[in-house]
């Protein structure tokens, strides 16, 4: 008899949370992986720094191709509080590049979370660390950014014509293209 109430209760709870659960359907657009270090540790830096020089070969030679290393930081910087520095990444290089920063973050901490429009449920909700966990300032996010996200597209390499290059953002370049094309039809009709 005990045995029967129980399944029977089992089978409610079950009932109940699938009923009642629902799913989130938000669009991740990409993946930012913050790795720190203690900016007042010079072993700790220069781990930091010799790691993304890892990171952009792995950029380079093609596993993380569809991302791109943003600035140094050398100390604190918006909702991060220690040093840090961002690997962008789109949603097609997710898996090469969690595999690669699991393996290899050595003694840093990476932070890893979505890029979806609901910034501060992404750093609360939805983040992940490697390594040792830290408290993040809350009221440097923004709740929505609405139109304002960050699509992680890799760096261009424009060629300066002196035998250099210079790597140039994606989006103002794109955005240059759709004037451009703009103009040109407009000048047509």
């Amino acid at each position: 008899m005990i045995n029967s109430i129980k399944v029977l209760v089992i089978l409610g709870a079950t009932l109940a949370l699938g009923t009642t659960q629902s799913f989130d359907d938000t669009e991740i657009h990409g993946y930012h992986f913050h790795t720190y270090f203690f900016q007042t540790d010079d072993a700790n830096i220069n781990e930091a720094k010799s790691f993304r020089e890892a990171i952009q070969a792995q950029i380079n030679a093609g596993p993380m191709k569809n991302c791109r290393l943003n600035r140094f930081n050398e100390g604190p910087v918006g909702p991060h509080p220690i040093g840090s520095y961002e690997t962008c990444c789109n949603k097609t290089s997710i898996s090469e590049a969690m595999s690669w920063f699991m393996l290899n973050h050595g003694n840093l901490t990476i932070l890893l979370h979505p890029l979806t429009r609901w910034e501060m449920v992404d750093h609360t909700d939805r983040v992940m660390f490697f390594g040792d966990s830290h408290k993040i300032k809350l009221s440097a996010l923004n709740e929505d950014l609405e139109d304002h996200l960050d699509l992680c597209l890799p760096l261009l390499e424009e060629d300066t014509g002196d035998g250099g290059s210079i790597s140039i953002s994606p989006v103002p370049f794109l955005y240059s293209l759709v004037i451009l094309f703009s103009v040109k039809i407009i000048s047509l009709l």
